[in-house]
């Protein structure tokens, strides 16, 4: 028997590559086994199952896809289809910068102590002189 990679069926392969790279391999086939069908490899597991020898094998000198599988053909990639519409939204327009108009400056306007101020203080003497 020469040192040959074992051959594959293409899915089982790339199930094996995945499985490779989450996994140890063990040669222990029946842990490999529930580990492949345990992360939803399972044309891997069927193989393994089924080929325990040929994978105890491959698990040493390597595994490679099976070459009668037609590979993929220009006639196979579907043809292209007509661009989703998309729904837009309208923005409105910028809103253009206008500066404001100027204001007239304000004076403060002084109210006399009769009693008709509300502000705090006003308040606190109205209380005192009523109180006291």
């Amino acid at each position: 028997m020469s040192r040959e990679k074992i051959k594959v069926p293409g899915n089982v392969y790339e199930e094996l590559v995945a499985l490779e790279r989450e996994i140890h391999f063990t040669l222990d086939t029946q842990d490999t086994v529930k580990r492949a069908e345990d992360r939803g490899y399972m044309a891997a597991a069927n193989w393994i199952r089924n080929n325990e020898e040929a994978y105890k094998v491959g698990f040493s000198w390597g595994f490679e896809p099976a070459a009668e599988e037609p590979q993929g053909m220009i006639r196979d990639i579907p043809q292209r289809s007509e661009p989703v519409q998309r729904r837009t939204v309208a923005h409105p327009p910028p809103i253009q910068a206008t500066r404001p108009e100027p204001q007239p400056p304000r004076t403060p306007q002084r109210r006399s102590s009769s009693g008709s101020s509300t502000g705090i203080i006003a308040g606190i003497k109205k209380w005192i002189n009523k109180y006291f």
